[in-house]
């Protein structure tokens, strides 16, 4: 039942609008220690850190070749296989540095702390 020439309903009484605050506030960046700039030097990082994987998945909870692909494609970078395979062939000697060095879960989790090393 709409009141004549008013246009509204009799048993509605709605406040009148408020104009929202502004809530928008200023994001603080996180501080890591490492500052990463430019595109290749994220790329490069995630390199190192998908080697770091590798090694771990290999050496420390002795995985095949093809499962640990899979697990590094599919469940950690999101990546194809190819290039996770690429990644490895052009970081080797990083992987020989930490089979050198026989890094375990205490050291690797030290340079990469946001993964689980155990």
């Amino acid at each position: 039942m709409i009141l004549e020439g008013k246009g509204i309903l009799p048993f509605i009484d709605l406040p009148e609008p408020i104009p929202a605050k502004a809530r928008r506030q200023r994001r603080t960046t996180g501080r890591s220690g490492l500052e990463v700039c430019s595109r290749r030097e994220r790329l490069d990082h995630r390199n190192m850190i998908m080697v770091a994987r590798y090694y771990y998945w290999t050496e420390i909870k002795r995985r095949r070749f093809d499962d640990v692909l899979k697990i590094l494609a599919d469940r950690e970078f999101f990546v194809d296989e190819r290039t996770v395979s690429n990644i490895l062939v052009d970081n080797t000697a990083y992987f020989n540095k930490l089979i050198k060095e026989s890094a375990d879960g205490k050291k690797l989790k030290q340079l990469y702390p946001g993964f689980d090393w155990d």
